[in-house]
């Protein structure tokens, strides 16, 4: 892609107040910049919609990067209307997501709170369905009622499609006649469009040329470099660039034996000079380039944030080093930050994205006022409080409160099933009652950690003609397995080798695996279901022995699961089309199908049922990773759901047998809840009809499976994972699944009952210093002494020292 900034509709001269970064990116043309159809809702003040108050306008930087001089409001027809129920199934109220059309008035207490306070940096914490958007919109609405120039309002977030929404939401609510001239980016795009604008500070040529994913990949096979180790090479090298790492630096950091590492280094190296050579860049380029060139050159620097007054920041949590420090240049320029996001909810860790930068916000900023939206709109009370206990087991966290808006009882249901197969056959069918009750297929999702599970579920919702989509899996044919697979076949039965060593690679596995595929006898490559068998065999041994088991019987899985597939093609060419297929349907537009998405790319999206699948200890959590970050990606995956969760395990996987995952336990608490895989019932169909499924508990806590008792490192050495320091925390580090939040200590008098504090009076005292105007209030809100609580907020560091906290106040 090309981007010149000159000319034309792909080079026009931008500042960073047009929209043009949308035609840049190739998603939207004449019609991207259409005029919105709706209508302002009752609740906005008069004052509001007088076209002066948008003609009013203050001097600045803005000017000098050409950004549109004014924003007119217009009537627009809203067509949005109440929810319709589905049959059988229990109706829910109208739900909070609608409150940005209709203005401030219908934001509750706390959203209402967070969006209208004035304070020169803020963060809203904004737990799963509590209204993050809408309160995104408030805020934006708050400061134009208060007479900010909607010119002098920037938004950033991630995704060009969360940008989209957040432009058309602001859009409606403020009744413009325009949303493609807000100010609402992604950081990619608003980095792009500075650099567009003096490209020579950067070092760029007047003509920026973009890489695309084709050619990027073409720098390696033009000169026969093939990657089969983990891991996407791009993603990589991207990951690098992120954290504002060249070749050069990338390669000192790795250890002396870290033998993958430097051989993605080479690639890394290689990849850089072919970008330098055609004087182009790349996506991970665009932030670092941007902050290169303010940083040696401090006059663009100071025009790119005197540009706006006011940083608005969505998804704070996902945020890496390269953004966090185009934020911090904002902030230091005199920009006020109001950011919102969710510390449970931080995925994104392989991308370089820094849960810290949220954790340790108010010790960055000490003079931030935080605030917590306290309540969930989406789940009904069983799920949230489900999801409570779940998360509520981490420690590197915000103590968060909040409840359900909803009252209606919603079905939950957990089943441990004898094989996959059973797990997959079942949910299929569960999947066709829902259906069959008049549940939408779009409103249904299946959920899964890595994307090779979701391959099983294609086949019995194929067989049951019922529609899906796959998301989240596009990278499943790129994956080492699958590369070795296929070029395993095509060495078998192709006669042109090239073509396997692409996908095998030149490294020393592709060259084993050849070694070995060569000691196959002709008889063996005489159909194509014998090289099928020969490809699995020699592929599942491909993994290196040193690879922990659960590593060895994922890989193995895998194998089995792209033999299965293939062995339902009639030949390489029936294989290779069933693919290109496959990749076609993730291409296409989603429309009424049942959702089969890894949880990373379910994250922000919700369904009405939800199905969260191979909960088993080394796949949920993955063997060998950090145990917080897991809990959160299973935390992301059941407040998916609306009304209706299932949570399946099954007994064995990859032909070994398997535990079932810590998470149902700390999901489910003190109840037993759904039938174990030895039960007589075990692979019956799967129960989700109201009233919640529970037995009643045994008389004795049960144990949770998953954590023996102990100290940490000797259950990470027990389970095989790394711990990084991070424990399990009450009843749970004696192997009990009780949730220590409800567990009142025994206090001999009052005085000594205000000294301690339980997890649920940390979160009480975080969501009232948040929004408490004195210490008193603190006091009532946690029925703590001004002495206990000022020590207490020491001691969480939400203030440097008691005398700080007292200052607070006057």
């Amino acid at each position: 892609m090309v981007v010149d900034g000159r000319k034309g509709a792909h080079a026009q001269d931008v500042g960073i107040g047009d929209m043009g970064i949308g035609r840049e990116e190739g998603r939207h043309g004449a019609s991207g910049r259409a005029s919105v159809i709706g209508r302002a809702a009752p609740g906005c003040p008069r004052r509001c919609q007088a076209p002066q108050a948008f003609e009013r306008r203050r001097p600045s930087s803005a000017a000098g990067l050409r950004a549109p001089q004014t924003l007119k409001r217009r009537d627009i027809r809203r067509s949005t209307g109440p929810q319709r129920p589905t049959p059988g199934l229990p109706a829910l109220p109208t739900r909070a997501a609608s409150v940005a059309w209709r203005g401030m008035a219908d934001l509750d207490p706390s959203q209402r709170r967070a969006a209208s306070a004035d304070h020169p940096i803020q963060l809203v914490l904004a737990g799963p369905g509590s209204g993050k958007t809408s309160t995104l919109v408030g805020r934006f609405r708050h400061l134009s009622d208060s007479g900010v120039d909607p010119q002098r309002i920037m938004a950033l977030t991630f995704t060009k499609k969360a940008a989209e929404e957040m432009r058309l939401r602001i859009a409606r609510d403020l009744a413009l006649d325009n949303p493609a001239e807000l100010r609402v980016f992604t950081f990619h795009s608003l980095a792009l469009r500075c650099l567009q604008r003096k490209p020579h500070l950067a070092g760029l040529p007047e003509r920026i040329d973009v890489w695309s994913a084709h050619q990027q990949r073409a720098v390696f096979s033009a000169r026969r470099m093939y990657w089969n180790d983990e891991g996407d090479i791009l993603d990589i090298i991207a990951g690098a660039k992120e954290q504002l790492l060249d070749a050069g630096a990338y390669a000192r950091s790795l250890a002396r034996d870290d033998e993958a590492g430097h051989r993605a280094a080479a690639f890394f190296a290689t990849y850089e000079a072919a970008l330098r050579e055609a004087g182009a860049i790349d996506f991970a380029d665009m932030v670092p380039l941007l902050l290169r060139a303010m940083a040696d050159h401090p006059a663009y620097g100071r025009a790119v944030s005197g540009a706006v007054d006011h940083l608005l920041v969505d998804e704070y949590q996902d945020i890496n080093l390269g953004q966090h420090r185009l934020i911090e240049h904002f902030r230091s320029g005199g920009v006020h930050l109001w950011a919102v996001g969710d510390d449970d909810q931080t995925l994104f860790t392989f991308r370089a994205a820094d849960i810290r930068y949220t954790l340790d916000f108010k010790r960055r900023h000490r003079d931030a006022v935080l605030h917590l939206l306290d309540r969930n709109y989406r789940s009904t009370p069983e799920i949230v409080a489900g999801a409570k206990r779940l998360i509520g087991r981490n420690r590197d966290r915000f103590a968060k409160d909040y409840g359900p808006a909803l009252e209606a009882a919603g079905a939950v249901a957990i089943r441990g099933y004898s094989t996959p197969d059973a797990e997959v056959r079942q949910v299929a069918r569960a999947i066709r009652t829902l259906l069959r009750d008049g549940v939408a297929p779009s409103e249904i999702a299946v959920l899964y950690r890595a994307g090779s599970t979701g391959l099983a579920f294609q086949g019995a919702l194929e067989a049951l003609h019922i529609p899906f989509d796959v998301r989240g899996a596009g990278d499943l044919w790129q994956s080492a397995a699958a590369k070795l697979f296929l070029g395993a076949l095509f060495y078998l039965l192709d006669a042109d080798e090239s073509r396997a060593i692409e996908k095998m690679g030149t490294g020393k596995r592709g060259e084993s695996v050849r070694r070995r595929l060569d000691k196959v006898p002709p008889s063996g490559r005489a159909s194509f279901a014998d090289a099928c068998r020969h490809a699995r065999r020699v592929v599942s041994d491909a993994l290196p022995k040193k690879s922990a088991e659960r590593e060895q019987r994922d890989w193995a899985n895998l194998c089995d699961a792209l033999a299965g597939l293939a062995a339902e093609c009639d030949g390489l060419d029936g294989l290779m089309e069933r693919i290109a297929e496959q990749s076609r349907a993730l291409r296409r537009p989603s429309g009424d199908a049942v959702v089969l998405s890894t949880i990373h790319s379910a994250k922000g999206l919700e369904w009405e049922a939800v199905f969260v699948v191979g909960l088993e200890e080394g796949v949920m959590p993955v063997a060998g990773a950090e145990i917080e970050e897991e809990r959160r990606v299973a935390y992301v995956a059941v407040t998916r759901a609306k009304r209706i969760l299932g949570l399946t395990y099954a007994a064995e996987r990859g032909g070994s047998a398997s535990k079932r995952s810590r998470f149902v336990a700390e999901f489910a608490g003190d109840a037993h809840v759904g039938t174990d895989p030895d039960h007589p019932d075990a692979d019956v169909l799967l129960p989700l009809g109201p009233p919640y499924q529970a037995e009643p508990a045994p008389a004795k806590a049960k144990k949770v499976e998953a954590v023996p008792p102990g100290p940490a490192a000797s259950r990470a050495r027990a389970e095989g994972t790394r711990d990084k320091g991070t424990r399990e925390t009450g009843a749970a580090k004696r192997g009990y699944a009780v949730d220590p939040a409800d567990v009142t200590p025994f206090a001999p008098d009052p005085e000594a009952a205000a000294a301690q504090w339980t997890a649920r009076d940390d979160a009480k005292l975080q969501s009232s210093f948040a929004i408490a105007g004195d210490l008193g209030e603190i006091c009532a809100a946690t029925g703590k002494t001004p002495e206990a609580v000022l020590s207490r907020l020491v001691r969480l560091k939400l203030v440097a020292s008691k005398s700080a906290a007292r200052g607070l106040w006057g």
